[in-house]
């Protein structure tokens, strides 16, 4: 019984994870902005999520926030601008997370999201369904992850995010 639960979930998420793609690539949606991530998915067809990919869909991310949030309309983000992003994600994480409904996340609520962030990321990465990511599936994530580290510790950044961008 497991195993077809299991299948459904992997169908009805593909299924998701198709549809927010193609809103991620032009159709911006100011609910999916507030998403704390943006959705990975293949956008190639090659069985794989690419690091290419990642950055792809991370740059559209970034190309719907300027055009959403850009409200004096010069091309860039203020300072205020991405403060509105992060208040938007913020608030569309705590609604998503709040289990008891006080508006606020709790160490325990915390800790399931980041749990759930994770399951999220792992059902993105494997592409073909099996329920494991393996080493080819997760190679572009793991590049991304890595530039962005070396990102960090290079501008001694704990967050990672530099100083203008939309991240």
């Amino acid at each position: 019984m497991k195993t077809l639960e299991l299948e459904i979930c992997n169908k009805s998420f593909i299924k998701s994870a198709m549809v927010t793609a193609i809103v991620v690539a032009g159709l911006s949606s100011s609910q999916l902005l507030a998403q704390d991530r943006p959705i990975l998915s293949d956008l190639d067809g090659d069985g794989v999520i690419s690091a290419e990919e990642i950055r792809q869909i991370r740059e559209n991310s970034r190309n719907s926030n300027l055009e959403l949030f850009d409200t004096d309309g010069d091309g860039q983000l203020s300072r205020e601008e991405r403060k509105a992003i992060k208040k938007a994600r913020r608030a569309e994480f705590v609604s998503l997370h709040d289990t008891d409904g006080d508006g606020e996340l709790s160490r325990a609520e915390r800790k399931q999201a980041k749990e759930a962030v994770k399951e999220v990321i792992m059902q993105q990465l494997d592409t073909n369904g099996d329920g494991t990511v393996s080493d080819a599936e997760r190679a572009g994530f793991d590049e991304v992850k890595a530039e962005r580290q070396s990102r960090r510790k290079a501008h001694g950044d704990r967050k990672g995010y530099r100083k203008g961008s939309d991240e």
